[in-house]
């Protein structure tokens, strides 16, 4: 009897789940912080949700955490702005779609003093030079996110080890609490621009430097090829809206009147 009971209970449960699923269709995606910290994912969220009924449910998380998750099935479209890993993890994985898609850049941010003299520097690793030269502090992601791999890259190109630099902070935080915390510190960062922007007001941290080919920021979106989980026809279908219907929303998105993506086209 109780065997049975369990069973109604059990059924009962499963019509539920699904009448949910009925009513509520959604995607799972991963996605780096950065387009959370813009504001745009919940722009587009919102768009496809009209478009299509849709909810988009997003992990906010690294860009190598989000192949990771993609990796494991856990997830199956991910956006990420790696490009380096991006290679490896297509090569390895074979996703059905991989296409970089839209493009904004690096700045790095620090007190409006200036103590290492960035602002003056004529490229990025100069500017990553003086600011280990001068012992100055700087707020690292520290997370092995996309951010957090052009740091790194840079501080190569560089030539300078930063953990030699005492005031190098690991702060393993996404990127809008990175900014936050380099302006409490009053410490130097990198920051993607559109992050940056939509915190400004709320923050005494300026731009000291942009501009350097080397900061370019590419966002690009996979599709696996394998069905990882139970929503794989709609990771289809919002990758496909991305690509298309996508490209009006991220062309209009504005932070306080300022352009803050650029389309790639052709890609």
């Amino acid at each position: 009897m109780i065997h049975k009971r369990w069973l109604l209970v059990i059924f009962g449960l499963f019509l539920i789940h699904c009448d949910h699923r009925a009513r509520d269709p959604a995607v799972e995606i991963a996605t780096t912080t950065s387009l959370q910290g813009s504001g745009l994912l919940d722009v587009l969220s919102a768009e496809f949700k009209r478009q299509t009924g849709i909810e988009v449910h997003a992990f906010m998380v690294g860009s190598g955490q989000a192949m990771n998750l993609a990796r494991k099935g856990t997830v199956d479209l991910i956006i990420t702005h790696d490009p380096e890993r991006e290679r490896e993890f297509v090569a390895g994985t074979h996703p059905r779609i991989y296409r970089q898609f839209m493009r904004n850049d690096f700045v790095i941010v620090g007190p409006h003093d200036d103590p290492a003299g960035i602002s003056r520097a004529k490229t990025a690793t100069e500017a990553f030079r003086l600011i280990f030269e001068r012992r100055a502090k700087f707020c690292s992601r520290n997370d092995q996110s996309g951010t957090h791999m052009k740091e790194l890259d840079l501080w190569r190109r560089a030539g300078v080890d930063p953990l030699k630099n005492l005031e190098y902070l690991r702060m393993g935080q996404p990127m809008a609490y990175l900014l936050r915390s380099a302006d409490e510190l009053q410490a130097y960062a990198l920051s993607d621009r559109a992050t940056y922007d939509a915190l400004a007001p709320r923050l005494k941290n300026v731009v000291l430097f942009a501009g350097d080919p080397l900061m370019r920021n590419v966002y690009a979106l996979t599709l696996m090829r394998k069905r990882a989980v139970d929503d794989h026809g709609n990771a289809q279908r919002f990758a496909r809206w991305l690509l298309t219907d996508g490209r009006r929303v991220v062309e209009s998105f504005r932070i306080r009147g300022h352009r803050e993506f650029f389309w790639i086209a052709g890609e």
